[in-house]
């Protein structure tokens, strides 16, 4: 998404050697927004806004829109195309001191090494680790809080696999509570149709997405590059996933049926619900999401009843 939309970036100003108290700080927050208002009207400065950098509180965050090319200023280049390609783990983590080397390095060599290390290392923890992503997507506008709440849940509960996690593959299982007394590899019972289902939403889902964005890209490019973008079909392929698979709550798609239906049972006046006409219009913007992805999921393929509601399943078949 950054690699394809993150029009604006931001350089950093470190005031830690000032020694700033928590008021003079707000203090030359506004001060440095006055002076930018100023820069902005008479036309000296591309910056176009400036505040504290939230992951650092001795910092200023001055946010830009670029990069522009000259041929063509309103096409931008996003600065995280930039950083990803050239990014150099490497350079950043192995030390040249540590492994073989057919010559030592003099001193000279050695700092200008180092500056390339500073560089790679500035390079990951303001623009390519996890949070830095975050925070640049939140910068672009590309999410928000509610957003961000889903991102966390899932990356937090497909991280377990990523990062081996004690059981969490057990719980993907049939019969997952069934421990044998043998010595084994791996559990006997196989993974459930649930967990296998949701392994395939989550592709369908990331695979879209990722089309998504290159459909966006293509069909905005300057028409000297691509004078028809030819992508309806496309956009008929990746609008079929959100529509036939609305029981999944990913990233960016409105609250499924269930949750809707959890959320009135448990918090809304059955008066509110009335009005209505019924749970499934519940404003989309109250329904928190449940963190707990792979239950929850579990759960909302089952139809349910209560006294005021009926939830039906939207497998067929399913009761």
């Amino acid at each position: 998404m950054l690699m394809c939309r993150g029009k604006k970036y931001f350089q950093l100003r470190d005031l830690s050697e000032e020694k700033l108290t928590g008021g003079q700080f707000k203090a030359r927050v506004a001060q440095e927004q006055e002076r930018l208002r100023e820069l902005r009207r008479e036309g000296e400065t591309d910056c176009i806004e400036v505040k504290r950098y939230p992951r650092a509180k001795d910092r200023l965050m001055y946010v830009f829109e670029g990069l522009k090319m000259k041929d063509n200023p309103d096409f931008i280049h996003p600065a995280h195309l930039v950083h990803f390609q050239e990014f150099r783990p490497e350079a950043m983590r192995l030390k040249d001191e540590n492994y073989f080397q057919y010559y030592q390095n003099d001193k000279e060599t050695k700092k200008v090494l180092q500056g390339h290390v500073d560089a790679e290392a500035w390079r990951y923890k303001h623009y390519l680790s996890y949070d830095a992503l975050l925070h640049s997507l939140e910068i672009n506008g590309i999410i928000d809080t509610n957003i961000n709440a889903r991102i966390e849940a899932h990356y937090t509960f497909l991280g377990k696999f990523l990062h081996p996690t004690h059981d969490a593959a057990r719980d993907l299982h049939n019969r997952r509570n069934w421990h044998c007394e043998r010595t084994s590899i791996g559990l006997e019972h196989s993974y459930s149709e649930t967990s296998t289902l949701l392994a395939s939403l989550y592709v369908s889902y990331l695979v879209a997405g990722l089309l998504d964005e290159a459909a966006t890209l293509i069909e905005g490019a300057p028409e000297k590059y691509i004078a028809n973008a030819g992508t309806p079909e496309l956009r008929k392929a990746i609008s079929r996933v959100s529509r036939d698979f609305p029981y999944f709550w990913f990233l960016f798609n409105d609250p499924p049926q269930y949750d809707r239906f959890m959320y009135c049972i448990h918090h809304v006046d059955p008066e509110d619900v009335r009005s209505w006409g019924g749970y499934s219009n519940v404003p989309v913007v109250d329904v928190p999401f449940n963190q707990h992805i792979y239950d929850n999921f579990q759960r909302s393929l089952n139809s349910a009843r209560t006294t005021l509601y009926s939830y039906q399943s939207p497998l067929p078949g399913m009761q």
